[in-house]
């Protein structure tokens, strides 16, 4: 066995995708070998931290799992030992490691968040703020001042971070800002603009938290043990929705309120936020258990930020306990826009089995049948995606682009590929592959050319409405279309707040449907269950009703034209 620590380090590493028996013992003695030796330089110990968490996810048996666990448990240890050795400790930013710094523009919401669950670990990052060419916080000090104050506040010798400051007294200035932002008799969107428009970089100490990557881990039911080597599978997706629909459990609300702050935990420190996560419902989380240690929870949101008329989805994924990734979908109708996303440590071959499950749920339980996924996800404007290759992953499972020139593209560079075990596609073509959004209706082979009812086009045709009828009057415009569908038949008489709030933001978009006064009794009244439901506890119910609509659906396709 090698003596130095950098090559243990680099052969445990080298071995965490082989699990024979022999190999499990190898692992075993590595791990003792390390547990007793100092880790540096900072890249040693960061690759010695995320061979762990794999390790962590994947262990090979129980004694692997608790050295493992032992050792990020311990691991802060070696974080801080190394910060009192090395100056250049700034090299463990960001890693998400427990014991460093996490520097990110975080939202207001999330700011908010960090400062509820973390106190004084986050504040503003007043050094990178001072080195902005501009000043965006000194044009709203007014607003947050008491009128006497505005003197001071014009004083030149006195810069901004240092008036926020004195302001504050001794307190968090990130407290203090969002505390005085919360004060104010402005709208919430306001009031976020304000913040967000500030560019404020937090500095946040992670600690010994759960938020650390190193401590992420929740008690999982049981341990899966990973046996045989992690293969890539063939996957059939027009074969797999056929298969026996996916158990979906709906949780209790304690186990769903925590399910959120995991996901939350898991995206913060890898500079990740995510709308449907910051605003999950815990009267609406699911979890599904495709086997192998694996649990995918599914987040609906809360009733008073869904979409105006699609359905969005957020998903955490669990590996024995380990979150390793997280997930996106958005359903109209009958179609799915879909997404994972394995957190780097962890892609290890199981993302197209992953796929397929989240596939067959949407498939099964949500009515999906066309699956779309967008072109920022394989690479338009995403080094990320085109670094992994994300066209082929997608490609391999049956997606194919919507832009029939660039499918041709992709059809014969996949000969070139096939018949070439040692050709890559370019960096340069991986680009022009992802210029088109990719398409799959699984089931269904024969399928004519998917053509999307895109909401893009129903939003500018109730712009166009208000520009033309009411010369950009919105109050105006929302009270004429308020009393249409109510002429119409379609009543908000026996409508709760939270039903009357859609029943106002779907009016706008009805108005516009020109024989809505001769919808049946029967259309009229299923239209305003899909109102309803777009306001219930569980949005799955509006997706449903959505579904069976399809003169509702009809008059959108015409309206999108």
């Amino acid at each position: 066995m090698p003596q130095d620590t950098k090559s243990l380090i680099a052969q445990l590493s080298a071995l965490k995708f082989s699990f024979s028996r022999s190999d499990a013992g190898l692992k075993a003695d590595l791990i003792e070998a390390l547990s007793k030796r100092k880790v540096a330089p900072a890249a040693s110990l960061i690759e010695y931290h995320e061979t762990l968490c794999f390790m962590q996810a994947y262990p090979d048996d129980k004694r692997i799992s608790q050295l493992v666990d032992r050792e990020l448990t311990e691991f802060m240890g070696r974080v801080d030992e190394f910060k009192r050795r090395n100056l250049a400790s700034i090299a463990l930013d960001d890693t998400g490691m427990a014991g460093t710094m996490i520097n990110y523009p975080y939202n207001l919401f999330m700011a908010r968040w960090l400062v509820e669950n973390h106190g004084a670990a986050v504040d503003i990052d007043w050094d990178d703020y001072n080195e902005k060419s501009g000043d965006p916080l000194s044009g709203i000090l007014p607003l947050l001042a008491l009128y006497p104050e505005n003197d001071g506040i014009d004083d030149e010798d006195l810069a901004t971070t240092d008036w926020i400051k004195l302001a504050g007294g001794k307190r968090n200035s990130l407290r203090w800002l969002i505390e005085r932002l919360d004060s104010l008799e402005i709208s919430p969107d306001v009031r976020n603009y304000i913040y967000d428009n500030s560019e404020l970089s937090l500095k946040w100490r992670l600690g010994s938290t759960k938020c650390a990557r190193t401590l992420a881990k929740i008690p999982p039911e049981y341990i899966s043990y990973q046996r045989r080597p992690l293969k890539k599978e063939r996957i059939d997706l027009h074969r797999s929705v056929r298969r026996a629909a996916p158990e979906l459990k709906l949780l209790p609300r304690e186990i769903a309120l925590e399910t959120i702050q995991t996901l939350i935990r898991a995206l913060l420190p890898r500079h990740r936020e995510l709308y449907p996560a910051t605003f999950a419902n815990p009267d609406e989380v699911y979890v599904t258990t495709p086997g192998r240690g694996l649990d995918i929870y599914i987040l609906g949101m809360l009733p008073t930020r869904r979409m105006p008329l699609e359905s969005n989805y957020s998903a955490l994924l669990v590996k024995n306990g380990v979150p390793i990734g997280y997930g996106i979908s958005v359903v109209f109708f009958d179609r799915c826009e879909i997404a994972i996303n394995v957190f780097d440590s962890f892609r290890a071959g199981e993302a197209g089995m992953i796929f397929e499950h989240f596939v067959r749920l949407f498939y099964h339980h949500f009515g999906a049948r066309d699956f779309l996924m967008r072109r920022w996800q394989v690479g338009y404007e995403n080094e990320e995606g085109i670094k992994s290759g994300s066209f082929w992953f997608y490609y391999k499972l049956g997606l194919r682009s919507l832009d029939l020139k660039i499918d041709e593209m992709a059809s014969q560079e996949w000969q070139k590929i096939s018949s070439d075990r040692g050709y890559r596609t370019s960096a340069k073509t991986l680009k022009r592959l992802a210029r088109s959004d990719m398409h799959i209706s699984p089931g269904n082979i024969n399928r004519k050319a998917y053509s999307e009812l895109a909401v893009t086009k129903l939003g500018f045709a109730v712009t166009k409405m208000v520009a033309e009828k009411f010369a950009g009057d919105r109050q105006a415009a929302l009270e004429w279309s308020i009393s249409k569908v109510k002429r119409a038949g379609i009543s908000s008489a026996n409508l709760n707040r939270l039903e009357k709030i859609q029943y106002r933001r779907f009016s706008p978009l009805l108005a516009l449907i020109d024989d809505l006064d001769n919808w049946t009794a029967g259309e009229k009244s299923l239209l305003l269950r899909v109102i309803r439901a777009k306001a219930a506890s569980r949005e799955i119910e509006y997706i449903r009703l959505l579904q069976k609509h399809s003169r509702f659906k009809a008059a959108l396709e015409k309206l999108a034209l």
